[in-house]
């Protein structure tokens, strides 16, 4: 067992890149691999926006605009973290999406109260990510009716919401403990923060090795970092195997001479070429969804411009086509690298291990391209979808339209 983990930052709104910065973290909150999902939709966003019921958003991306704008208008959005061990989280009875859900939901005025915002102008939103060893909640919050940007937050705002975090939830656990220490309350609220220190160098203690592993990773690191978790546990060891001995199968199929692009290989050899594609989107599903989200943003944006089923089903097929010939060109460019490695002297003896460092970098590589991609395609999306629906004149939307046409339908 564990004590609570909990984190908390903002990035500066007159900062350029904050506002897509934020809209990009509610994205990859919502999506990332480990985030649970509402059934039937591609992501597991919730919280609220106004006062009422804990809504369940339609989509990620109408709660990462209005992120956007509140950025754009000088007001601050924290993004914050609050992670338990896995143990602990279901000895607290979190064990189910709907359990965090109200967990958070619970907690949520406290952490507005603490940051100075009042509840009736909190809006948040929170995902749920189920590590193994560590199921989290990663939240973000801001103030609708802010006026004054702030620049800094006195790291003893999020220590005192840690205190606070940890008397409310282990308020059963801090009064055992302070019973055993003969210093029992009968008003837990009553318990000082000097127990609390207490009580959680006495949870560490209990397994100190998985807690500062632990805490090792949640609290010397900043959170964005958090989002950037290694992506080994999206590939099975088999498959890396496998596809090291395609690669390696694949490289004898090399023409002697020329350059090693898509468009001038031998058709013989960019068959080999398309079914390893195929058999990389067919046996990893996240490259395969990543995909299809780049799909199905470039068709929203197609969209924009017509509405003709043929025109969109043309569409469609030349986006799918284009990014399996960018995955191609990728697993072309392991190709160069082992045809490069083979003029080492050394590459003979250590070639098993080379090959299968070379298929997961490979494998990895396309995961965080196609995932980039993806959330950069739904923003691009969305800033012209505002346009066609914003406060731009008639004219200025035609002339607008006009411009960016084949950049809608040819990107």
């Amino acid at each position: 067992m564990s004590a609570l983990i909990y984190k908390q930052r903002f990035f500066h709104p007159n900062h350029p890149k904050t506002p897509v910065s934020n809209y990009v973290h509610i994205g990859y909150i919502a999506t990332r691999p480990g985030a649970v999902r509402h059934k039937n939709r591609t992501h597991g966003l919730f919280g609220k926006l106004r006062p009422g019921e804990l809504q369940m958003f339609a989509s990620w991306q109408e709660v990462a605009c209005t992120a956007r704008e509140i950025s754009q208008q000088g007001k601050n959005m924290y993004r914050s973290v609050i992670s338990f061990r896995t143990e602990t989280a279901l000895e607290l009875g979190l064990s189910t999406f709907s359990d965090w859900q109200a967990y958070i939901e619970q907690h949520m005025a406290m952490l507005a109260a603490q940051n100075q915002i009042k509840t009736e102008n909190l809006c948040w939103a929170a995902a749920f990510h189920n590590e193994r060893d560590h199921p989290h909640l990663h939240v973000v919050f801001w103030d609708k009716k802010q006026t004054i940007m702030k620049n800094f937050t006195h790291p003893e705002i999020p220590n005192r919401i840690r205190k606070q975090l940890i008397k409310d939830t282990f308020a059963f656990k801090l009064k055992e403990f302070c019973a055993q220490r003969d210093a029992a309350k009968s008003d837990v609220t009553q318990v000082t923060d000097r127990i609390v220190e207490e009580f959680e160098a006495y949870l560490k203690g209990l397994n100190p090795k998985a807690f500062r592993a632990l805490q090792q990773r949640f609290e010397q690191e900043d959170e964005d970092s958090l989002l950037r978790f290694p992506k080994h546990h999206l590939m099975e060891p088999a498959s890396v195997k496998q596809l090291a001995e395609r690669l390696f199968e694949l490289r004898r199929q090399m023409p002697k001479s020329g350059r090693l692009v898509y468009q001038l290989l031998p058709q013989e050899t960019k068959t080999l070429l398309d079914v390893l594609v195929q058999d990389l989107l067919q046996n990893n599903s996240y490259l395969a969804q990543m995909v299809e989200d780049y799909v199905q943003a470039k068709l929203d944006m197609a969209r924009l411009y017509t509405s003709d089923p043929e025109q969109l089903e043309k569409q469609r097929s030349k986006v799918v086509a284009e990014e399996e010939k960018r995955i191609a060109n990728r697993i072309l460019a392991t190709i160069r690298t082992i045809i490069k490695l083979e003029q080492e002297a050394d590459f003979g003896i250590r070639q098993a291990d080379r090959r299968l460092a070379l298929a997961e970098q490979l494998l990895l590589d396309l995961l965080n391209l196609m995932e980039g991609l993806s959330m950069h395609a739904q923003l691009d999306y969305d800033d012209k979808a505002k346009v066609r629906g914003g406060d731009l004149s008639k004219q200025a939307k035609k002339e607008w339209l006009l411009r960016h046409k084949d950049r809608g339908l040819e990107r």
